[in-house]
This record gives C-alpha cells, structure tokens and sequence, in this order.
C-alpha cells in the first residue's frame, strides 16, 4: 500500500474547516413587525393615545448569545429631530437561541406628539460587535 504523505495533514485540514464552519455564527434578525398584540399577529401601523405598541423581532439562526437592542426614534415629528431617542424608549436584551423577542410601550394619553416614529432594532454579538439591524415605522394621531 502506498503511504501518501499529505493524506493525515489534509484530513486535519478538511476537519477543521468543517468545525470552524459549524460555529461560524449566521445570526440575523429575519423580521420586525409593529403590532397591537404581543404576538405581532395585528400588525398596525398607526396608533393614539393611551395604545399599546409591540414591537416584535424574530432572532434566527442563533446558534449562542446575543443582544438585542430597542430604540423608538423621532422621524418625522414636528419640534423634533429626526433620529433622536425618544426619552425612556429604549431597552438591551440578551437573548439565547433562535426566538422572537419583544419590546413594548403604552402611549401617554397626553403630552406626547403627532407624527411618524421609528423602531430601531439592532443585534449585537458577544463582543459588542453590530450583526445585523432593522427599521419600521408607525405614526401617532390624536394627540
């Protein structure tokens, strides 16, 4: 039999590929619905006084950990600027595995604004590092 001396190296080599390949994290946020239920099933863009708003992201492909991060910005809001933090409207969560996450608020019943919000999601991995990022809006009437 003949002994080939790159056949012990190259099968390291393949293994090790497949290994590596195997944790190599495809992490992503697949959806984010703005919604009236906590399920996300009532999809809703528009929303008044004293409503709550869920906002719904669906993790996938989340072999560990990661985080999710929640902000509701201005973005077309008048005596606002666009892409500031409503005040309080925003949460961190670390999140194991592949699952739908939730964040949400109930509007004041006065005192707040008419116009166009966004929700920013963003996910970070374990080492602060942005994954991936989804945006949607939603408009506030009756105040």
């Amino acid at each position: 039999m003949r002994n080939n001396k790159w056949s012990f190296p190259l099968a390291v080599g393949i293994f090790l590929a497949v290994v590596l390949a195997c944790h190599m994290s495809t992490a992503n946020i697949s959806s984010l619905k703005i919604a009236a239920d906590e399920d996300g099933k009532n999809e809703q863009k528009t929303f008044k006084p004293g409503d709550k708003i869920y906002a719904v992201s669906q993790i996938s492909n989340n072999p560990g950990k990661v985080q999710v991060k929640f902000r509701i910005l201005f973005d077309d809001v008048k005596g606002e600027t666009t892409g500031d933090v409503v005040s309080g409207l925003e949460k961190t969560l670390d999140v194991d595995g592949s699952r739908p996450v939730f964040f949400w608020t109930t509007l004041p019943t006065s005192g707040a604004s008419n116009g166009r919000y966004k929700v920013e999601v963003t996910m970070l991995n374990e080492k602060g590092e942005q994954k991936d990022q989804k945006v949607a809006t939603f408009e506030v009437t009756g105040y």
